[in-house]
């Protein structure tokens, strides 16, 4: 049983393999690769600026003396349940915002944030991928 699978697993490796070694090379009969322009950057005024005062990932915004941080992340599982509809998954996502900004009474501070989460029958099972 295992041999027919080793069989099948090498017949699709050596095309992937053979692409995976011209990655970057010129086609044949086409010519050489055209050069790719450089990236815009953005003018020094508009860069953001980094406010290290208030630590890593603060950028000062234009014309204030405020500084935000903006960050989040997602995640997606796909699993197998014991209920009888077999697999289920879960999504989550989370938002983050933080503004921070001197004033005469001291350091005024902002911050929001937001979780979803849809869950679609994984938390029956007792297994996870």
């Amino acid at each position: 049983m295992k041999l027919p699978f080793v069989i099948i697993l090498a017949t699709l490796a050596l095309p992937a393999l053979a692409a995976a070694q011209s990655i970057g090379e010129p086609i044949p009969g086409r010519g050489p690769l055209k050069a790719k322009p450089a990236a815009a950057r953005p003018a020094p005024s508009q860069a953001a600026r980094p406010c290290p005062e208030y630590g890593p990932g603060f950028v000062r915004v234009e014309g204030s003396s405020a500084c935000v941080r903006v960050g989040g992340g997602v995640r997606v599982e796909f699993g197998k349940t014991s209920s009888s509809r077999g697999y289920g998954s879960s999504a989550d996502a989370m938002v983050y915002g933080e503004a921070r900004s001197q004033t005469s009474v001291g350091e005024m501070r902002a911050v929001v944030s937001g979780r979803v989460r849809r869950d679609n029958n994984l938390n029956d099972g007792s297994q996870r991928w």
